[in-house]
C-alpha cells in the first residue's frame, strides 16, 4: 500500500534521467549529420582551396605513366632492371633536350625577339589592306579615333609580355611536376598497394583492375598526343618555310606545344602566324589558315588514331564541353589537363557505374582482365 502511489517502473526512471541531462535519438542522428556535412564541406573547401596543386600533381602523375611505361619497354628488351631501364631513359631524354636546346633554342630566342616588332608591323600590314575596302573604310570612319596598330601593337602586346611575369611560378610548377614525376615513376606499387588497401577486402581486386585500366588509358592517350604535337611542329614549321613566312621554327615549336590541348590549342596558335602572313602577303593569311587546317586534320584523322586505335575513346563534342568547363574553373592549368581528366572519367564510369552499379559490361571489362589476370597468374 505503501507504493501504491507510485506507479514508474526502473526504465521510466532511466528515460526521465536521461532525458533531463542527454540528448534524444533524433538530436543525435541531427547532430551526426550536421557533423559529417561539416567534415565534408571542410575537405571540399580545402581541395577547392589546393585545386591548382591538384592539378599540377595530376600532371607529375601523367609524366610518371609516361616514364613508367618507357623504362617497362626497355627492361623488357635489355638486361636493365626497371630502376636502371628508368635512370637511362632520364638521362636520354635530358641529353636529348639539352642537345636539342643547344642548336635550336638560340634561333628559337632570336625569332623570339623579333616577334613584337613584326606583329607590330604586321598589324600596319594589315590597317593599310582593309582600309582599300568599301566595307572598311566606313569601319574606320566609325572607329577614327581607335587605333588599330597601337592596340594591337601596345595594348594586347602589354597583356603578353605581362604574361610572362608568370614564368617565374610556370617553372615551378615544370619543376614540381618533373620532381613528382620521377619519384612515382621509381616505385608506383608503393602508392598503387597504398590506394588499394584503402578499399574494403572484397573490393581491392576491383581497384587493381581500375587503376590498370585507368593507366592504360592514360597512357595511351598521352602516346597519342606527343606524337600529334611532333607532327604538327614539323608539318607547320615545313609549311610555313616553304610559304615564306617569317620565324617558321619558332611558330612550328608555339603549334606544337599547343596542340596538347585538342581544338582550343591550335586556335590560338594560328592567330601569330596568321599576323606574321600578312608581311608576305594578305594571301598568304588563307595559304597558312589552310596549312594550320590539314595539320590540325593529319593530327585528327591519321596520328592519333593510328596510335591508339580505339583504345582511348573521347567524342570531340565531350573534349569541348571539357576544356570549356575547366578552363573557365580554373584556367590555362586547367585546359591544359581537361583532356586527360576527362578521359580517366570515362574509365571510372564505365567500370565504376555502368558495370559495377547497372551490372552491363564495356570494352573495359575485357581490357581489365587482360592487364590484371597475368600478373595474378604469374
Amino acid at each position: 500500500m505503501g507504493t501504491g502511489g507510485s506507479s514508474e517502473s526502473p526504465g521510466d526512471n532511466e528515460l526521465r534521467k536521461e532525458g533531463g541531462r542527454g540528448f534524444t535519438p533524433f538530436t543525435r542522428r541531427a547532430a551526426t549529420l550536421l557533423g559529417m556535412a561539416t567534415f565534408i564541406a571542410v575537405i571540399a573547401l580545402l581541395v577547392w582551396q589546393m585545386i591548382t596543386l591538384i592539378l599540377v600533381l595530376f600532371l607529375g602523375i601523367l609524366l610518371a605513366i609516361f616514364l613508367r611505361g618507357l623504362s617497362v619497354w626497355v627492361a623488357e628488351r635489355t638486361k636493365l632492371t626497371d630502376h636502371w631501364a628508368l635512370f637511362a631513359i632520364t638521362t636520354v631524354l635530358v641529353l636529348l633536350f639539352g642537345v636539342s636546346g643547344w642548336f635550336i633554342a638560340p634561333e628559337v630566342a632570336r625569332q623570339a625577339n623579333e616577334i613584337g616588332e613584326l606583329i607590330a608591323q604586321a598589324t600596319v600590314e594589315l590597317q593599310e589592306w582593309i582600309s582599300r575596302t568599301a566595307l572598311a573604310q566606313q569601319v574606320l570612319v566609325e572607329l577614327e579615333d581607335f587605333d588599330l596598330s597601337g592596340f594591337l601593337g601596345g595594348e594586347v602586346l602589354g597583356q603578353v609580355g605581362g604574361a610572362f611575369v608568370g614564368v617565374a611560378g610556370a617553372l615551378s610548377h615544370l619543376a614540381f611536376v618533373v620532381v613528382v614525376g620521377v619519384y612515382f615513376a621509381y616505385d608506383p606499387g608503393v602508392y598503387k598497394r597504398g590506394i588499394i588497401r584503402m578499399a574494403p577486402l572484397n573490393y581491392r581486386q576491383r581497384v587493381e583492375e581500375i587503376i590498370a585500366v585507368s593507366t592504360h588509358q592514360l597512357a595511351w592517350w598521352l602516346i597519342g598526343r606527343l606524337l600529334a604535337m611532333l607532327g604538327v611542329a614539323v608539318i607547320i614549321t615545313v609549311g610555313l618555310s616553304i610559304l615564306g613566312v617569317p620565324l617558321p621554327i619558332f611558330l612550328g615549336v608555339v603549334a606544337g606545344l599547343f596542340s596538347f590541348v585538342p581544338i582550343l590549342g591550335p586556335i590560338v596558335s594560328v592567330i601569330p602566324a596568321a599576323l606574321l602572313a600578312l608581311l608576305v602577303g594578305p594571301y598568304h593569311v588563307i595559304w597558312v589558315m589552310l596549312l594550320f587546317m590539314g595539320a590540325q586534320a593529319v593530327e585528327s584523322y591519321l596520328i592519333t588514331p593510328v596510335v591508339q586505335y580505339r583504345v582511348v575513346s573521347l567524342p570531340h563534342a565531350m573534349t569541348l564541353i571539357a576544356e570549356i568547363f575547366a578552363g573557365i574553373l580554373f584556367g590555362v592549368i586547367g585546359i591544359t589537363v581537361a583532356t586527360p581528366l576527362a578521359v580517366l572519367l570515362m574509365a571510372l564510369i564505365n567500370m565504376i557505374y555502368i558495370e559495377d552499379v547497372l551490372g552491363d559490361e564495356t570494352h573495359f571489362t575485357e581490357l581489365a582482365e587482360k592487364l590484371v589476370s597475368p600478373k595474378e597468374q604469374r
